[in-house]
Protein backbone atom coordinates (compact mmCIF):
# COMPACT_ATOMS: atom_id res chain seq x y z
CA UNK A 1 0.00 0.00 0.00
CA UNK A 2 1.24 3.23 -0.93
CA UNK A 3 1.41 6.62 1.23
CA UNK A 4 -0.39 9.64 -0.03
CA UNK A 5 1.10 12.83 0.64
CA UNK A 6 -0.20 15.50 2.83
CA UNK A 7 -1.77 17.18 -0.57
CA UNK A 8 -3.46 14.20 -1.83
CA UNK A 9 -4.98 13.77 2.08
CA UNK A 10 -5.76 17.50 2.14
CA UNK A 11 -7.76 16.99 -1.35
CA UNK A 12 -9.68 14.09 -0.19
CA UNK A 13 -10.82 15.71 2.81
CA UNK A 14 -11.78 18.14 1.09
CA UNK A 15 -13.54 16.62 -1.94
CA UNK A 16 -15.63 14.56 0.67
CA UNK A 17 -16.61 17.94 2.24
CA UNK A 18 -17.90 19.15 -0.65
CA UNK A 19 -19.53 15.69 -1.20
CA UNK A 20 -21.43 15.96 2.07
CA UNK A 21 -22.39 19.90 0.78
CA UNK A 22 -24.26 17.78 -2.14
CA UNK A 23 -25.41 15.29 -0.27
CA UNK A 24 -27.07 18.49 2.17
CA UNK A 25 -28.31 19.66 -1.44
CA UNK A 26 -29.95 16.10 -2.04
CA UNK A 27 -31.98 16.07 1.37
CA UNK A 28 -32.85 19.76 0.98
CA UNK A 29 -34.30 19.04 -2.54
CA UNK A 30 -35.99 15.95 -1.65
CA UNK A 31 -37.45 17.72 1.55
CA UNK A 32 -39.09 20.35 -0.82
CA UNK A 33 -40.36 17.23 -3.45
CA UNK A 34 -42.44 16.01 -0.06
CA UNK A 35 -43.88 19.29 0.99
CA UNK A 36 -44.84 19.45 -2.23
CA UNK A 37 -46.53 16.54 -2.32
CA UNK A 38 -48.07 17.38 0.96
CA UNK A 39 -49.38 20.48 -0.42
CA UNK A 40 -50.45 19.13 -3.79
CA UNK A 41 -48.09 21.56 -5.81
CA UNK A 42 -45.57 21.00 -8.42
CA UNK A 43 -44.14 23.74 -9.43
CA UNK A 44 -41.50 24.14 -6.35
CA UNK A 45 -37.91 25.11 -7.29
CA UNK A 46 -34.63 24.92 -5.54
CA UNK A 47 -33.83 28.30 -4.11
CA UNK A 48 -31.30 30.57 -5.36
CA UNK A 49 -28.83 30.06 -2.96
CA UNK A 50 -29.15 25.99 -3.56
CA UNK A 51 -28.47 26.73 -7.02
CA UNK A 52 -25.70 28.67 -6.55
CA UNK A 53 -24.05 26.73 -4.08
CA UNK A 54 -24.94 24.00 -6.23
CA UNK A 55 -23.19 25.60 -9.44
CA UNK A 56 -20.07 26.45 -7.37
CA UNK A 57 -19.47 22.76 -6.23
CA UNK A 58 -19.84 21.29 -9.89
CA UNK A 59 -16.83 23.86 -10.58
CA UNK A 60 -14.93 22.62 -7.95
CA UNK A 61 -15.38 18.88 -8.58
CA UNK A 62 -14.46 19.39 -12.17
CA UNK A 63 -11.58 21.17 -11.24
CA UNK A 64 -10.22 18.88 -9.05
CA UNK A 65 -11.37 15.72 -10.85
CA UNK A 66 -8.41 14.59 -12.21
CA UNK A 67 -6.37 14.88 -9.24
CA UNK A 68 -8.75 13.32 -6.91
CA UNK A 69 -9.65 10.35 -9.55
CA UNK A 70 -6.59 8.18 -9.05
CA UNK A 71 -7.02 8.56 -5.23
CA UNK A 72 -10.33 7.47 -5.22
CA UNK A 73 -9.41 4.73 -7.27
CA UNK A 74 -7.20 2.86 -5.51
CA UNK A 75 -9.81 2.56 -2.88
CA UNK A 76 -12.81 1.92 -4.68
CA UNK A 77 -10.99 -0.35 -7.74
CA UNK A 78 -11.75 -3.19 -5.58
CA UNK A 79 -14.95 -2.58 -3.92
CA UNK A 80 -17.77 -3.26 -6.90
CA UNK A 81 -17.55 -5.11 -10.05
CA UNK A 82 -17.24 -3.41 -13.76
CA UNK A 83 -19.41 -6.31 -14.66
CA UNK A 84 -22.62 -3.93 -13.32
CA UNK A 85 -21.27 -1.16 -15.28
CA UNK A 86 -19.81 -2.97 -18.47
CA UNK A 87 -23.41 -2.59 -20.79
CA UNK A 88 -22.93 1.02 -21.28
CA UNK A 89 -20.45 3.99 -21.60
CA UNK A 90 -22.11 5.81 -18.94
CA UNK A 91 -21.66 3.05 -16.31
CA UNK A 92 -18.28 3.19 -17.26
CA UNK A 93 -18.02 6.72 -16.23
CA UNK A 94 -19.61 6.49 -13.25
CA UNK A 95 -17.54 3.46 -12.21
CA UNK A 96 -14.53 5.72 -12.45
CA UNK A 97 -16.21 8.11 -10.98
CA UNK A 98 -19.27 7.64 -9.03
CA UNK A 99 -19.63 11.12 -8.06
CA UNK A 100 -20.21 12.42 -11.10
CA UNK A 101 -23.71 11.43 -10.75
CA UNK A 102 -23.97 14.41 -8.44
CA UNK A 103 -21.99 16.81 -10.06
CA UNK A 104 -22.58 15.95 -13.66
CA UNK A 105 -26.07 17.96 -13.88
CA UNK A 106 -26.52 21.53 -15.24
CA UNK A 107 -28.28 22.31 -11.88
CA UNK A 108 -30.91 21.21 -9.15
CA UNK A 109 -33.44 19.69 -11.04
CA UNK A 110 -31.91 18.04 -14.11
CA UNK A 111 -29.79 16.04 -10.54
CA UNK A 112 -32.76 15.26 -8.82
CA UNK A 113 -34.39 14.18 -12.23
CA UNK A 114 -31.11 12.21 -12.76
CA UNK A 115 -31.14 10.60 -9.49
CA UNK A 116 -34.74 9.52 -10.45
CA UNK A 117 -36.24 12.02 -7.57
CA UNK A 118 -38.49 13.36 -9.85
CA UNK A 119 -39.70 12.47 -12.97
CA UNK A 120 -39.42 15.67 -14.85
CA UNK A 121 -35.99 18.30 -15.22
CA UNK A 122 -38.15 21.25 -15.45
CA UNK A 123 -40.66 21.00 -12.24
CA UNK A 124 -40.90 18.94 -9.32
CA UNK A 125 -42.93 15.41 -9.98
CA UNK A 126 -41.73 12.81 -7.61
CA UNK A 127 -40.98 9.64 -8.34
CA UNK A 128 -42.16 6.59 -6.08
CA UNK A 129 -38.75 5.46 -5.51
CA UNK A 130 -37.21 8.54 -5.02
CA UNK A 131 -37.16 7.71 -1.18
CA UNK A 132 -35.07 5.06 -1.77
CA UNK A 133 -32.65 6.35 -4.25
CA UNK A 134 -32.10 8.85 -1.48
CA UNK A 135 -31.22 6.66 0.99
CA UNK A 136 -29.37 4.65 -1.49
CA UNK A 137 -27.20 8.02 -1.74
CA UNK A 138 -27.34 9.93 1.55
CA UNK A 139 -26.60 6.70 3.05
CA UNK A 140 -25.05 3.45 1.74
CA UNK A 141 -22.81 5.60 -0.86
CA UNK A 142 -21.90 7.94 2.43
CA UNK A 143 -20.99 5.06 3.93
CA UNK A 144 -18.15 3.97 1.25
CA UNK A 145 -17.24 7.71 1.55
CA UNK A 146 -16.12 7.49 5.49
CA UNK A 147 -14.56 4.26 4.83
CA UNK A 148 -12.49 6.19 1.83
CA UNK A 149 -12.01 9.04 3.96
CA UNK A 150 -10.57 6.31 7.31
CA UNK A 151 -8.45 4.88 4.29
CA UNK A 152 -6.76 7.90 3.71
CA UNK A 153 -6.11 8.57 6.96
CA UNK A 154 -4.42 5.16 7.51
CA UNK A 155 -2.20 5.53 4.81
CA UNK A 156 -1.08 9.24 4.66
CA UNK A 157 2.22 10.64 5.70
CA UNK A 158 1.63 12.29 8.46
CA UNK A 159 -0.80 9.72 9.40
CA UNK A 160 -0.34 10.38 13.27
CA UNK A 161 -1.94 13.83 13.27
CA UNK A 162 -5.44 12.01 11.36
CA UNK A 163 -5.10 9.39 14.17
CA UNK A 164 -4.67 11.77 16.76
CA UNK A 165 -7.86 13.33 15.66
CA UNK A 166 -10.48 10.54 15.56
Amino acid sequence: MRTYSQTETDLSFQWVDKYFKIIELILEISDDVEQDEKEDTLSCLPSSESEQTFHELRHWFFVHQNEFLPIWSEFWRDKISTQYFEDNAEGQEYFKNPFLMLYKPHNLCELAYRLGISESFDRWEPTEQGVDIIEDITVDFSLEVIQFIHYIGEFTEDNDNYRLAA
